[in-house]
C-alpha cells in the first residue's frame, strides 16, 4: 500500500506527541507502528522531504552502493545507514550480501535476461 506524503506526515506528527493514528483496515498493528517509527527517523535524518514519492526510482551506481555498503561492513548497522541514505534496509542487505559474496562486482547492474522485448 502507497501511503500519501501528507499521511505520512501526519503519522510523523502523532508519533512526536507519543500518539498513534487509526490503523488502517488490512494492516496489522505492529507493522504500521514499526513503518511509522522509520519514517520518523528518515525524516529525522534527512527532512521532511525524504518521504514524498520520488517520479522515477533513482538509480544507484555501483559506486554509490559501495559506499553504503562499506559503511556496514565498517561496523554502522545496516538500518542506520539505509535510513540515512532513504532506501530501505532490505536494499542495503542485498548489496551487502552480494558485495561479500561476488565483490564488487556484485554490485554492478546487470539486465535480468529475457527483460528486452523483441520487437517485430
Amino acid at each position: 500500500m502507497r501511503y500519501s506524503y501528507e499521511f505520512k506526515r501526519k503519522c510523523v506528527e502523532l508519533y512526536w506527541e507519543g500518539r498513534w493514528p487509526e490503523t488502517p483496515v488490512g494492516i496489522k498493528k505492529k507493522n504500521f507502528h514499526i513503518m511509522i517509527g522509520r519514517w520518523a527517523r528518515m525524516e529525522g535524518a534527512k527532512g521532511p522531504e525524504v518521504l514524498r514519492h520520488s517520479p522515477a526510482n533513482k538509480c544507484w551506481t555501483a559506486e554509490s552502493r559501495y559506499e553504503l555498503v562499506a559503511q556496514v561492513i565498517a561496523g554502522r548497522s545496516n538500518q542506520e545507514v539505509a535510513l540515512e541514505a532513504g532506501i530501505n534496509p532490505g536494499l542495503l542487505y542485498q548489496w551487502v550480501r552480494k558485495y561479500k559474496t561476488m565483490g564488487y562486482n556484485g554490485l554492478v547492474d546487470r539486465k535480468k535476461a529475457g527483460s528486452q522485448r523483441i520487437l517485430k
